[in-house]
């Protein structure tokens, strides 16, 4: 629907985002539009800086444009992070080695299918001279967005064309706003607001920002009061009768939380210290395999296996840490759980199932449940979601159609004691938890 309004005369602080494939040049335009702040924007290509004035706020991005990244739905999570409840102008540098109108269009497209076609209405590409202002001002009304050439007088030229329309906002298809600012509230505890996402994957510039992202893991399991606790264990999982419940996926999906909801379930007195550790964060938490030994719930031994994301570049020796998870991952003595953040398949999630097949050696997907978390987001119903998401639905098909939600933050045990009956072959497996089941014996 139109609106009648007038945008609003922009007398407030301004966002502007600077996005582009060169550093470089990046760093030039924002110190024309923060032109008192000389010492401002010094970064490279793979990191974030936010530096202000009274008039403008300005966020530098890293290459959004980059195949390479192994992260890129959290760059763009951190983005939003940054600007939201979004940025009042998009800047798309240009340099001088992608003025080539194909390359033009694709990068304009790229920021359209993150941000939404309405983009452009609040985009400004920035050219390197004249001659490819007029070889590309076409594409202003292809587009229906601006051209320009950087020049001196580029701040004034920013609040003009801010003062001609609406401030832009996320619309959260692809994102949920919960994820965002979550994010923001992670972000707030960082002393250096430098993000960098060094060697394509992501990184925390500065000691203090580093510790507070990435705490160090606490393997103390002690007995909460009036009930015994499980007990970590080290064993190489290989040849005893425990059953393995391992959970697979990427950092910040919600692996570490989802083991808390099932170890709450079996032992609802444990206090924060007892459980993996979780927190919102682009680094890894889960530095290792690490185990918790369950029975209550299961009424027999259980061994609970959070594992480290075995594909982000900032964990250290993956290899040994796939070799522990072999241990514990072999057919017929496990239930994979492959978690996946409810709103945020993008990117390299698509292809996690095979290349997590391929790091452990056999097809998982015959002992595999997909467990989506963040359920509290959900919009409507669950399978038509999935139906909807043509990569989730693939391999949700793979693993046998099996999969679950999880809403982390209920302390339900309903939720888990459903999952359980989704093992496959579950009644074999916990044959006292399916008759307390069949007797309406309720654990939940």
């Amino acid at each position: 629907m139109a609106s009648n309004r007038q945008p609003p005369p922009y007398s407030k602080r301004l966002t502007v985002a600077l996005f582009g494939k060169r550093a470089q040049l990046k760093n030039g335009i924002g110190k024309m539009i923060l032109p008192n702040r000389p010492d401002a924007f010094d970064v490279t290509s793979n990191s974030f800086d936010t530096e202000s004035n009274k008039s403008f706020k300005v966020i530098n991005t890293p290459d959004f444009f980059d195949d390479r990244c192994l992260y890129p739905d959290q760059l763009i999570i951190d983005f939003m992070a940054l600007s939201h409840p979004g940025p009042d102008l998009f800047i798309l540098a240009i340099d001088s080695e992608n003025t080539q109108e194909e390359k033009v269009v694709t990068q304009i497209s790229k920021l359209q299918g993150i941000f939404g076609d309405n983009i452009t209405a609040h985009l400004v590409v920035t050219l390197p001279d004249l001659e490819c202002f007029h070889s590309l001002c076409h594409l202003k009304y292809r587009f229906n967005t601006q051209l320009a050439v950087a020049s001196e007088n580029l701040a004034s030229e920013c609040r003009k064309w801010c003062a001609e329309r609406h401030s832009f906002h996320f619309n959260y298809v692809n994102y949920s706003e919960d994820v965002v600012i979550r994010r923001m509230a992670a972000m707030e505890n960082i002393s250096d607001k430098s993000l960098s996402y060094d060697g394509h994957a992501v990184c925390h510039c500065g000691t203090a920002g580093a510790e507070a992202m990435s705490p160090t893991i606490s393997y103390v399991f002690a007995a909460p009061a009036n009930e015994e606790a499980p007990q970590h264990d080290h064993g190489d999982g290989a040849h005893d009768s425990i059953f393995n419940i391992v959970l697979l996926g990427l950092t910040g999906t919600g692996k570490s939380a989802s083991a808390n909801t099932i170890l709450t379930a079996g032992y609802p007195q444990l206090d924060s210290k007892h459980l993996f550790k979780s927190e919102p964060s682009s680094m890894p938490v889960t530095t290792r395999c690490e185990v918790k030994m369950m029975e209550k719930l299961f009424e027999r031994e259980v061994r609970l296996v959070d594992t480290p994301d075995f594909f982000h570049d900032q964990l250290r020796n993956p290899q040994e840490h796939i070799d522990e998870c072999k241990s514990y991952c072999k057919p017929g003595q496990c239930v994979v759980l492959l978690v996946l953040q409810l709103g945020r398949f993008t990117g390299i999630e698509w292809g996690i199932l095979e290349r997590l097949e391929k790091k452990l050696g056999w097809e998982i997907r015959e002992s595999t449940i997909v467990l989506l978390t963040h359920g509290e987001d959900l919009k409507g119903n669950l399978e038509k979601f999935i139906n909807a998401q043509e990569h989730l639905n693939n391999i949700v098909k793979l693993c046998g159609n099996r999969y679950h939600l999880f809403n982390n933050t209920s302390e339900s045990k309903k939720q888990v004691t459903e999952l359980i009956k989704k093992i496959p072959n579950y009644k074999d497996l916990f044959p006292k938890f399916s008759k307390h089941q069949n007797n309406d014996c309720c654990l939940c």
